[in-house]
């Protein structure tokens, strides 16, 4: 291997570490600790020592501990939701561009309909109307996330469906399942992965922030920690600033990550 190359595996282990780091913290993080987070340690507000390595809570409650067991809703629930709203999205749009017509009337105006609703306000009605859980949070990513990756792949279908192999392909008498599934869904995959890493990272700011605002048991939540501990954190930084920065680096990484894998398949797919 030569020394450029060398170097070329260096940087990128040392950019993929922070990554691997965050989603590792997220996911085996309760699996790190015997303590419990909702017990009361110390006074509030503490700040690190005796112990504790990134001080106490509003309530005297271990930051660490909380750290470690609050991040992995903030995984499974997005990587869920962000997947079921590829899968509706490119149905929708594939139909909608391919078909036209009443149908692509009707889409269209259902995406337009969702999207000029802020996803905050989605939230909102959600959880106030059915409760805080997993499923009513991956509903919320859905709905939001779904009229995006319409839009997508619609634009994406009317353009391929006049590409020279569709046309054979229909001209051929090939059935409409048939035309969507063999030759154009497999020419959609990038635009949808490449708009997934950006639907990822809004999904991953959504669940936190439903924590955020109050909602749901008291259990740790990275986004949940950022509201309980903002009061004082000119006493205790930490309780805000450790989720903040792990919810941050949790975004942006999940959103590199999927780019990465929408370009390989970039470089490696292409028309049928």
């Amino acid at each position: 291997m030569t020394r450029p190359s060398r170097r070329r595996l260096v940087i990128r282990a040392l950019i993929a570490a922070p990554a691997a780091a965050v989603l590792f913290l997220a996911l085996a993080g309760p699996w790190l600790t015997a303590a419990q987070p909702g017990h009361i340690v110390g006074r509030p507000y503490a700040g690190p020592g005796g112990g504790f390595l990134l001080g106490t809570d509003s309530e005297g409650r271990d930051v660490w501990v909380r750290l470690l067991t609050g991040g992995r809703p903030l995984v499974l629930v997005p990587v869920i939701a962000v997947a079921l709203a590829a899968l509706f999205g490119t149905a929708l749009g594939l139909l909608a561009g391919y078909l036209g017509g009443a149908v692509d009337a009707v889409v269209s105006r259902l995406d337009g309909l969702l999207l000029a609703i802020p996803p905050v306000l989605v939230l909102l009605l959600v959880l106030q109307g059915w409760g805080y859980n997993p499923i009513t949070l991956i509903a919320v990513v859905v709905l939001t996330g779904t009229p995006f990756v319409s839009r997508v792949v619609r634009a994406e279908t009317r353009q391929l469906i006049r590409s020279g192999y569709v046309e054979q392909a229909i001209g051929l008498g090939e059935g409409t399942f048939a035309i969507l599934t063999r030759e154009i869904l497999p020419n959609v995959v990038r635009p949808v992965l490449a708009d997934a890493g950006t639907r990822l990272a809004l999904a991953v700011s959504i669940t936190a922030a439903a924590g955020f605002l109050g909602f749901g048991p008291d259990t740790p939540n990275w986004g949940a920690m950022v509201g309980q501990n903002l009061e004082g954190i000119t006493l205790a930084p930490w309780g805000v600033v450790a989720p903040a920065v792990l919810l941050a680096l949790l975004a942006v990484y999940a959103n590199r990550a999927v780019d990465r894998l929408a370009a390989r398949i970039g470089r490696t797919g292409g028309a049928s």
